[in-house]
């Protein structure tokens, strides 16, 4: 293995994976709380992708560290792990096609939606209580990447990571 990918044992993998999918989250959560990004239906379901990826992480990983006699079913666990973010590269990739118009988006989110609307919501629009961001329009860019875009680069990565730690742990098995 590769110098950095080898200094971890097989069995921490999925712990270290959801600690990056955990610092995604931190990160999209201070870019809402912080930078007062507000995020639309689309990047509220990718942080859902990651929470699930923590949960298996660690769900795994402890396991796998409670259990040595699993640490044989570790590459298996860091595939699960790495379907899941390969997945949410898909997903986000999907939402910043979206944003760049390169294809339409769910018509519940993205700009002229009509959908069904109470009266207290345009209430609150009216008043400047509410800003309603939609799916198809980016809300900070980096270089011209959008957020989606960037979680796509960053989990399609941890995703071929992860596949490749579980390749090899395969053939060192």
């Amino acid at each position: 293995m590769t110098p950095v990918l080898s200094q971890f044992p097989l069995t921490r993998w999925p712990l270290i994976m959801a600690g990056f999918s955990l610092a995604m989250l931190l990160g999209a959560w201070g870019f809402e709380y912080i930078g007062k990004y507000l995020p639309c239906a689309l990047c509220y379901d990718q942080r859902y992708i990651h929470m699930a990826v923590i949960a298996l992480g660690l769900a795994s990983g402890i396991g796998l560290i409670m259990r040595p006699g699993l640490a044989r079913f570790a590459p298996y666990v860091i595939y699960a792990v790495a379907a899941v973010l390969l997945y949410s590269a898909g997903f986000a990739g999907w939402h910043a096609g979206i944003e760049y118009d390169w294809w339409a988006g769910p018509a519940s989110c993205t700009t002229g939606a009509i959908g069904t609307v109470d009266v207290s919501s345009i209430m609150d629009a009216l008043n400047g209580r509410s800003i309603v961001p939609m799916c198809d329009e980016a809300s900070w860019t980096l270089f011209g990447i959008s957020m989606a875009g960037y979680n796509a680069i960053i989990s399609l990565a941890m995703a071929g990571v992860s596949f490749f730690v579980g390749y090899r742990g395969l053939k060192q098995a």
